[in-house]
């Protein structure tokens, strides 16, 4: 077996162990006595009141366990039922296969007109088989979507429009990325988010809480955030109040929890080469293994604002306590408005590890690398971290980038036009990056550690603003910072740099703790 099978095996390896601790087999520094309130909500989302369905008993008739994809889509079925009183509180008690096709199809579109057919797979055999659907949650008023085993949702992402008081908790995302041979590598097609808030901009949505979830690769992004969560176009309490969201204590993890998903793929793209031209050419010089490794990582993470110089300041977003494994962007990128970012630990040392030899390799074979800067292909690893735009402010305390050779941008598109450029800062915030390969980007490194497998990094640990710095801003000239909607909510639960990475990692993600029913239900538990 050759070392980049043997990398590859050991990632997908390392995925399904981690699928493992989410499932319950993990110590959480719950299970070792810590108090559950250390699981509060925290952010944006605290500020806007979010209290989801409620607390309620498990036999209150406005309370409902699901097990199936019909009985889910059933429960949401209820919201927009006017002479019934709505499900508060759905409990998912096992994994749901919720593609268009597997789940019924044209006719449970009928008659449930929320669930819709996403774009089509176009190569993945699975996904052609199960289909991919878009389930539309709208016009809630008070909702919680939890589970307490950490079930997992196929096959389908969720839109999430003209509502407020949400509460997603303790689920799980998978299966829904396929080769982009349509775009050669650009993934410009399929649009597959596994959760997508404000999509319209003619509506209003806010006062989300997103925790303890579990994210694997997705054919686009993870949680991206559009128009319809800016509304109304007032800066301050107020917006903070209506359009709060909170993403916390979420695991972002590359590949699939399942192995065989993404292995049956590239086996089915192996046993057809004349049929796929983009795969075909990358194996005149790589092997099925090199292309599985460059492509397990995760591609974007967050995407505030879709619209370039066309967006409203009212984004009000708290990313906390996050572990985004492989993440190669988007923590967030942000367009406008406001973003606090604490105790992330953004570990992409894999990525950069790849990026080492894939560089190499391209460097080998410059003809071939010529062909992969999107005319005809694009097939390209980097590692860039925060990225606030276009008058956005994005503040990061106590966090941890490693392998990120860019953790903070401040520009995406036009650096010499400060109308594109965001504020950005970084407080007690650690980055490590590769001995040697990145000596130009840490030029006087504070220590150097060396990994199990023996990979040296050099590390830096400080304030963006000290002389000096490492951590940027890349991109543009900085600009000072200021906030759009005010000063946001102090962190709850702030843990020193030196101790987040194995608190995050350890609690963070579906499955990693465990909570009675009254406790996953109230969001401040004392």
């Amino acid at each position: 077996m050759s070392q980049f099978s043997q990398r590859t095996v050991a990632r997908l390896t390392a995925s399904a162990a981690l699928a493992m601790l989410s499932a319950g087999f993990a110590t959480s520094a719950l299970a070792a006595g810590a108090d559950p309130s250390l699981f509060n909500i925290e952010g944006y989302a605290a500020v806007a009141g979010v209290t989801g369905g409620g607390v309620y008993s498990e036999d209150d008739p406005r309370y409902i366990k699901v097990a199936t994809a019909d009985e889910f889509l059933k429960a949401l079925a209820s919201i927009s039922d006017t002479d019934n009183e709505p499900y508060r509180v759905i409990e998912i008690t096992a994994d749901l296969d919720l593609g268009y096709d597997e789940a019924g199809g044209d006719a449970t579109a009928a008659k449930y007109p929320f669930f819709k057919a996403h774009n089509p797979a176009l190569t993945s055999a699975v996904l052609k088989k199960t289909g991919v659907s878009k389930i539309n949650l709208t016009g809630f008023d008070g909702l919680t979507i939890y589970s307490k085993n950490g079930a997992t949702i196929r096959h389908a992402g969720f839109n999430i429009d003209d509502g407020q008081n949400l509460i997603i908790r303790n689920l799980t995302f998978d299966e829904m990325w396929e080769w982009d041979e349509k775009t050669a590598g650009d993934y410009d097609e399929n649009d597959w988010d596994y959760i997508t808030i404000g999509n319209s901009k003619e509506t209003s949505v806010g006062a989300v809480w997103i925790d303890h979830c579990t994210f694997y690769k997705a054919y686009d992004g993870i949680v991206d955030i559009k128009r319809g969560a800016s509304n109304p176009a007032d800066s301050g309490p107020d917006t903070q109040a209506q359009n709060g969201i909170t993403i916390s204590w979420t695991k972002i993890l590359p590949g699939s929890g399942n192995p065989d998903f993404m292995k049956e793929q590239f086996d089915a793209l192996e046993a057809d080469r004349a049929a796929y031209p983009f795969y075909d050419f990358l194996r005149s010089f790589m092997t099925e293994d090199q292309i599985m490794a460059v492509e397990m990582p995760v591609k974007k993470g967050h995407l505030i604002g879709s619209s370039s110089k066309k967006e409203k300041p009212g984004f009000v977003v708290t990313l906390a306590h996050n572990y985004y494994k492989d993440l190669q962007d988007r923590m967030p990128r942000l367009r406008t408005g406001d973003v606090q970012v604490y105790n992330l630990v953004a570990d992409a040392s894999d990525v950069r590890e790849t990026m080492a030899w894939y560089d190499k390799l391209l460097a080998d074979n410059p003809d071939k690398a010529a062909k992969l800067s999107g005319d005809p292909y694009k097939l390209k690893l980097y590692t860039n971290g925060s990225i606030s735009t276009e008058s956005g402010a994005v503040m990061v305390r106590n966090s941890v980038y490693k392998g990120v050779q860019t953790p903070l941008r401040n520009n995406q598109s036009k650096p010499e036009d400060p109308s594109y450029t965001g504020a950005i800062e970084a407080f007690n915030t650690r980055m490590e990056l590769l001995a040697g390969a990145d000596d130009n980007l840490i030029p006087a490194p504070q220590s150097t550690i060396t990994d199990e497998s023996g990979t040296q990094w050099i590390v830096w640990q400080g304030d963006s603003g000290l002389s000096g710095t490492p951590l940027g801003p890349t991109e543009a000239p900085p600009i000072p910072f200021k906030w759009n909607n005010g000063e946001p909510p102090a962190p709850q639960n702030l843990f020193d740099t030196d101790k987040v990475e194995a608190v995050v990692t350890s609690d963070a993600g579906a499955g990693a703790i465990s909570l009675s029913t009254a406790e996953w239900l109230n969001p401040i538990n004392k």
